[in-house]
């Protein structure tokens, strides 16, 4: 675990002043939420916690949301 921690950090080493220094402050918050995003799961797969699927919350999205439902034959 502590493996992930270097390797994030150093991935934050070497990204963020870049942007901070260019004031890409757009660029610099969408890599903060997709960071975040894949540094919650990496932990969740690390300490093994069920990773939630995609497809339910698509299934949720297209079925009870949108309404639309595929032909069943």
């Amino acid at each position: 675990m502590i493996f992930l921690f270097f390797i994030y950090a150093f991935i934050i080493i070497i990204n963020v002043p870049g942007l901070i220094k260019r004031k890409e402050w757009r660029e610099l918050t969408v890599f903060s939420v997709f960071y975040i995003i894949a540094f919650a799961l990496s932990l969740m797969y690390v300490l093994d916690i069920p990773i939630p699927s995609p497809m339910k919350g698509l299934q949720h999205l297209i079925v009870d949301i949108f309404g639309i439902e595929y032909p069943q034959g």
